[in-house]
This record gives structure tokens, C-alpha cells and sequence, in this order.
């Protein structure tokens, strides 16, 4: 049976320690990398964090996801965000924290549409010729959206008559959940890779052919041939948890609250085996 709870996400969970350096030498490029299972393991002992199989700009506090693992049509797919239900800019308001680092000796690859998941970021022509990229993190940090300044301000029935009903239903149907804490990448250096595993020593008009940027991204390439992209990206959640029609967490009873985190863990490896 279902039972309701009424919690907060803490804000104070913020404080875990967590920062991704994957060093590139100048020297030589960085061939040892995580494999899945130590990425995964990496990010839990960081603050609990679990791996989105693709860093994507979207996927920040306020999403609402839907995280399914049944066959023919597993994965996570974003609905949208509560932005887009008409509430509030203040009560959408998310706590950002930019948390001290640990370097890590290995790298991180990811396939090389990581580059067009970040908002404002499209294919250029040429982009096909981009077969991976390794990241080093510069700027990073943990956003937690604030559930129960959400939930205070939903029990005014003169706020709940501005929301779209649309979004209330998207929230109870099953498998859906909404984002309440994700770790931010904010600044970052990407190294891109061709397709026989050579490193693509970036130039500003071969950039114009790999990638295509809206005029609000910042991004600059280095004397090396790096790209710099400071834009976010989200790349872990923590607590993607399944709410109902007036934002009470849903859970069993005596139990911890639904949340997708272990499903999505699985995808991620699944994903990644299929590499």
C-alpha cells in the first residue's frame, strides 16, 4: 500500500565533496579511463550520486523524467520542467554549491553526441568525423531544488489555480519522476577524437565544422587544439523521486522514498556495455 511522506530535500546534502579532473597531460593524451562499474562507484562514494548514461542540459532540478527498464521502450526520456507549468521563478529557485575538488588520476570518455546535449550546442556538417571526447571539469558544483518551499507555496489554493493541470497529470502517471538534486559541470575542456582514435587539434574555422554555437554560449578553443565550453551540463542525479498531485513524496510504507536512482544506475551500465 502507499503511503504518503512529507519530506524535504536537504539542501545540507550539498556539502558532499565531489569534483571529476580528468587529467590531460600536456605531454601525451590520457589513455587509461573509468570503466562504467568505477564511474558508478566513484560517483556514490562522492555524495551518492548516480550516472545519467547521457550528460545533458536538461536534465536539471525541476525535470520531470520518465524512467522506465521495460522492453521496447527502455530509458529515460524528459517530459519537460515545472518552468513550463506556470509556477513561480522564486519558488523554481534552486540551490547552487560550488564544492572543493579531488583530482582523479584516470580520465572519463563519452561518445561524441555528449557535445550536442548541452543547450545552444548543434551538428555541424562535418561533425560525424567526431567519434569520442575526454572531459577535464573546471568548474562544477551540486544544484538541489527546494521540495518543500515548492510544496509551502502549493498549499495557497489561489497558486494552485495558476498551475496547468497539464503538468499535475503528467507528474501521476506511472514512471515518472521529478529531479531534485543534480551534479552541475559549469566550465569544462573537451578533447575530441576522430574516428581512428586520433586527437582532432581544433582550429576556429574547423570548429565552425564540427559544431554549431547560438550566440549565448560562451566557448573558445585553446592553443592546444581544446575546446572550452562554459555552459552546464548535468551529468549524475541524486533523489529523482516520485511525487504526487500536491507534491507529497511518494513511497512504501516504512520504507525509503520511490525513487528512479538504482534504475537509472542500471541503464547506465546497461548503456555502457552495449559500448
Amino acid at each position: 500500500m502507499k503511503t504518503r511522506y512529507s519530506i524535504s530535500i536537504f539542501t545540507s546534502m550539498l556539502c558532499g565533496v565531489f569534483v571529476v579532473v580528468f587529467l590531460l597531460a600536456s605531454c601525451k593524451e590520457v589513455t587509461d579511463v573509468y570503466t562504467p562499474r568505477e564511474w558508478v562507484e566513484m560517483l556514490k562514494k562522492a555524495g551518492g550520486w548516480v550516472p545519467l548514461p547521457f550528460p545533458d542540459s536538461k536534465y536539471r532540478p525541476g525535470a520531470i523524467i520518465k524512467v522506465t527498464e521495460e522492453e521496447g521502450i527502455k530509458g529515460i526520456r524528459w517530459i519537460g520542467h515545472l518552468e513550463s507549468c506556470r509556477y513561480t521563478e522564486e519558488v523554481l529557485k534552486v540551490e547552487k554549491s560550488y564544492i572543493p575538488g579531488i583530482k582523479f588520476t584516470k580520465g572519463k570518455d563519452f561518445g561524441a553526441n555528449v557535445m550536442i546535449n548541452f543547450k545552444g550546442i548543434s551538428a555541424g556538417p562535418a561533425f560525424d568525423k567526431v567519434s569520442k571526447v575526454i572531459l577535464e571539469v573546471q568548474d562544477h558544483g551540486a544544484d538541489a531544488f527546494k521540495l518543500i518551499g515548492l510544496k509551502v507555496w502549493w498549499e495557497n489554493p489561489n497558486n494552485r489555480k495558476k498551475v496547468s493541470a497539464v503538468c499535475t497529470d503528467e507528474l501521476k502517471k506511472p514512471n515518472h519522476y521529478l529531479v531534485t538534486e543534480a551534479f552541475r559541470v559549469s566550465k569544462g575542456t573537451y578533447t575530441l577524437y576522430d574516428k581512428t582514435g586520433a586527437k582532432i587539434k581544433l582550429t576556429a574555422p574547423k570548429l565552425g565544422d564540427l559544431l554549431q554555437f547560438q550566440p549565448d554560449v560562451k566557448y573558445e578553443v585553446t592553443s592546444d587544439g581544446k575546446l572550452v565550453i562554459d555552459q552546464p551540463a548535468y551529468f549524475a542525479v541524486r533523489m529523482a523521486v516520485r511525487v504526487g498531485g500536491d507534491f507529497e513524496v511518494l513511497g512504501e510504507q516504512t520504507k525509503q522514498p520511490e525513487t528512479a536512482d538504482a534504475t537509472i544506475e542500471k541503464l547506465f551500465l546497461e548503456d555502457a556495455g552495449k559500448k
